[in-house]
């Protein structure tokens, strides 16, 4: 019988080494964000220090290049059910500074803010350990100290449902007449 992700995660963080960190990152991207006509994307790691990571190769922008993320605090809450489907609250802290020259220009536009997702152990910036998850963040809301909005699939229709190839070479029996 497999075991659910959540036993499996705590499995795991029970017999992982205690000077092993995963550091979770977040990236926003939207065409409004822009700095010096090159895009400029909203890099928040979930630590208390900055930290340098590698990008995977097919990084929407920077693929494969070492990039600078800001320690901004934020969580997320468990997801449910919601208008288009399991959608889940987003809370960054202290993202003034970095997110309020973006986010006028960006309401403005039609146009959702993607958010990519990675983590990283702290012993190897260069190695996505999970992910990247590409999600769109909607329904953004600023308050003095933090930025609050919706995560949701981007496009659950062109999610791969089956991940295995069911030949008959592999799995004879389902091709067999009964």
């Amino acid at each position: 019988m497999p075991i659910s992700a959540t036993q499996a995660w705590a499995e795991a963080a029970a017999s992982a080494p205690k000077d092993e960190v995963m550091l979770i990152t977040i990236e926003l991207i939207h065409p409004t964000f822009v700095e010096n006509g090159a895009p400029a994307p909203i890099r928040a790691v979930r630590n208390t220090v900055d930290v340098n990571f590698r990008l995977e190769d097919g990084a929407p922008v920077g693929g494969g290049t070492v990039v600078p993320f800001k320690a901004i605090p934020f969580e997320i809450d468990y997801p449910r059910i919601g208008n288009l489907g399991a959608e889940a609250t987003i809370r960054l802290d202290n993202v003034n500074r970095e997110a309020s020259r973006y986010l006028g220009e960006a309401v403005k536009l039609n146009t959702p803010i993607q958010a990519i997702f990675r983590g990283y152990l702290a012993s190897d910036p260069n190695t996505v350990g999970q992910g990247p998850y590409k999600l769109i963040l909607r329904n953004v809301k600023r308050t003095a100290r933090q930025l609050e909005g919706q995560l949701a699939i981007a496009r659950p229709q062109n999610m791969r449902v089956m991940r295995e190839v069911y030949d008959m070479v592999r799995f004879p029996s389902l091709l067999a007449v009964s």
